[in-house]
């Protein structure tokens, strides 16, 4: 029930005297009764339970929302609203109708979808917008939730209503033994195949059992129907992930194409450390290391419409289902464009697919991909007609940007144009792929130090924890320590105790020598049985003077610490820090093609994710091989 303060906004609300403009950019209803518009302030929606929503109604609800038009530095017209809505199914999103904005507040409409009025019960909704502050940053702006009941009622007819098809969807957290017996049955079935030709039988019989495997899980998820019944989605998707498990490896990104959306059960992001030439006392070489600073999953289609800037004294419309965006200009060389992070595309074969229509055809227009490279120079990637295009995209570029043209001339038109791009995709891979919507979530990382790594040790980060199995030691010449070491014909210099652990010429890097090794030339070495770092065949060692060089060689210390990275024999695991584990607990993956990417500073690193399949198309996979193997043929 609202409150007094909510009931007297209201009529604060309904009483004023603004002048209220219709946004174009969002669907308009005839409403013949104007609604009652619930405040929103300060994020928080006020109660507006007294609209009554009933189970089974369909696109009959409209609720108001009024909103402060700037809102945490944003104008919020100026960005893509939406509504997103939870039930006990799970949650669905979607634009407001007839919104329209005054100089200081956005009024919008829900129309409450038949998806939400399944179940009576409270459901959860809440506004939000995304879009670009001036910064030309991607920013989230959200309410927070609100509570909305849907009450019972009863069925239209005397039918029973048409079972949900989605339900194979949902049983999957049961499903993990029975299609691991069929993976058995057909690796079974190709050893034997593959062992000597007197085993065809025996392949026979492994290709027949694990045909009657998959029969048997048609069976039993025709039995399991029931058990599905007002499912808690989040809890399924959870069940899922630990259920069917897929896993993939790259390095810095990992594509996938079997994903089903749900949570990430696993990640991996291994560091490495490197160095850009031999190092020596009088040139040193900064060792660099892996620093993660995000990482970012996306669904198929690479081109980011919620980022579209307009240039140019350009305009452009991004329709409600973003399938279209209508662009008009005048200007030379006038566009909408949206920026693309490098790493997404660099080295990949990209492929570009749209339908353009240009009211002018004597005005030229393009869907255009526009890179940089490290040394400035640029290339301009063409793509002037509707169909599909596919490019190569260099591994070193730095920039990338998608820009649509409304006019490609270097010269000012005489009236302004308009062009429409419809379906706009891009993807990885040589061939064109079925239109989604942009889809992408990112996390922030914060590493208080660079993931490390020499050889095989590697620190890393996991969804929760950082595992850290090498360290970076500094010495500036303050040790007292330091000591000349000399042992035959080999000179140097020592210092005693100063690793934290007993080595024994153990392999690392340095910033002024090479680490390890037995040959008789100028190194470092990391322990002989105990905690002594050595130094030999150093060249400030000078035997003309008392000090045989010590003094000049801590001076040089002074002024150019000496860094080693090396390996622990424990690794050492601790907790990210909240915000980290918060931000990569709120990845998903998206059905179909999945992207995972990690931005990095230094040595690029490897990654391994794991991530919940689709399970059709396992066991479509798993059907393609028995039916090959039954057929005489390998795979």
């Amino acid at each position: 029930m609202a409150t007094v303060d909510e009931i007297l906004a209201r009529q604060a609300y309904a009483d004023g005297d603004e002048t209220w403009t219709k946004d174009n950019n969002y669907p308009s209803y005839t409403l013949y009764v104007e609604p009652e518009y619930v405040p929103v302030t300060n994020k928080r929606i006020a109660d507006f339970n007294d609209q009554i929503s009933v189970r089974g109604e369909q696109n009959a609800q409209f609720v108001g929302f009024q909103l402060p038009r700037c809102d945490d530095g944003l104008d919020l017209t100026a960005q893509h609203l939406y509504i997103h809505y939870q039930t006990v199914y799970g949650g669905g999103d979607g634009v407001p109708c007839n919104v329209s904005k005054s100089d200081s507040h956005v009024r919008m409409c829900w129309k409450v979808p038949a998806q939400a009025t399944q179940e009576p019960g409270t459901i959860q909704m809440m506004i939000y917008a995304t879009g670009t502050n001036s910064a030309r940053e991607r920013v989230t702006w959200k309410t927070l939730p609100a509570s909305y009941t849907i009450h019972d009622g009863l069925e239209i007819g005397g039918g029973i209503p048409e079972p949900d098809q989605s339900w194979y969807e949902q049983f999957v957290a049961q499903m993990e033994g029975k299609v691991s017996t069929a993976q058995g049955y057909a690796n079974d079935a190709q050893a034997s195949k593959t062992a000597a030709a007197d085993s065809a039988s025996a392949s026979a019989q492994s290709a027949t059992a694990s045909a009657k495997a998959l029969e048997d899980n048609k069976a039993y998820v025709e039995s399991q129907k029931e058990t599905f019944v007002g499912y808690n989605k989040r809890e399924t998707d959870l069940k899922y992930a630990n259920a069917l498990i897929g896993s993939a490896s790259g390095t810095t990104q990992v594509t996938v194409d079997d994903a089903w959306e749900g949570p990430i059960p696993g990640l991996e992001i291994a560091g490495k450390s490197e160095q850009g030439a031999d190092p020596s006392p009088e040139y040193p070489q900064e060792i660099v290391s892996t620093d993660v600073t995000a990482v970012t999953v996306t669904g198929a289609n690479l081109f980011d419409d919620t980022t579209l800037m307009a240039y140019g004294n350009t305009t452009f419309v991004l329709s409600a289902d973003r399938r279209q965006v209508t662009i008009t200009g005048d200007k030379n060389y006038a566009c909408a464009e949206s920026d693309t992070p490098a790493q997404l595309i660099a080295g990949k074969n990209v492929t570009v697919s749209c339908n353009i229509s240009n009211k002018n055809s004597e005005v030229p227009v393009e869907f255009q991909l526009y890179i940089e490279f490290p040394d400035g120079t640029k290339n301009y990637l063409h793509h002037k007609s509707s169909g599909s295009k596919t490019f190569s995209i260099p591994d070193n570029i730095t920039k990338a940007i998608f820009k649509l043209f409304v006019n490609l001339k270097n010269a000012n038109l005489d009236s302004k144009n308009t062009v429409v791009y419809s379906d706009v995709m891009v993807n990885i891979g040589t061939t064109p792929l079925p239109w989604e919507p942009y889809q992408s979530k990112t996390a922030s990382i914060i590493l208080a130090e660079p993931l490390r790594g020499i050889g095989d040790y590697r620190d890393e980060i996991t969804m929760t924890n950082r595992i850290d199995r090498c360290m970076e030691l500094t010495f500036d010449g303050s040790e007292d320590c330091w000591g000349v070491y000399t042992s035959g014909s080999r000179t140097g210099f020592s210092a005693i105790n100063v690793l934290p652990i007993s080595m024994n010429n153990q392999n690392g890097i340095c910033n002024q020598a090479l680490v390890g090794g037995n040959e008789e030339a100028e190194r470092i070495v990391l322990g002989s049985n105990n905690q002594n770092l050595y130094y030999f065949y150093c060249p400030f060692y000078d035997a003309t003077v008392a000090d045989k060089g010590l003094s000049a060689w801590k001076a040089h210390l002074a002024a150019h610490p000496l860094k080693v990275v090396t390996y622990l024999d424990t690794p050492a695991e601790t907790d990210l820090g909240a915000d980290t584990i918060a931000a990569l607990a709120e990845l998903t993956t998206y059905k179909g093609r999945t992207t995972t990417t990690v931005t990095a500073e230094g040595p690029e690193p490897d990654v391994t994710l794991e991530y919940v399949q689709d399970t059709r198309m396992v066991i479509a996979d798993l059907q393609a091989q028995i039916n090959e193997i039954r057929n005489g043929g390998t795979t």
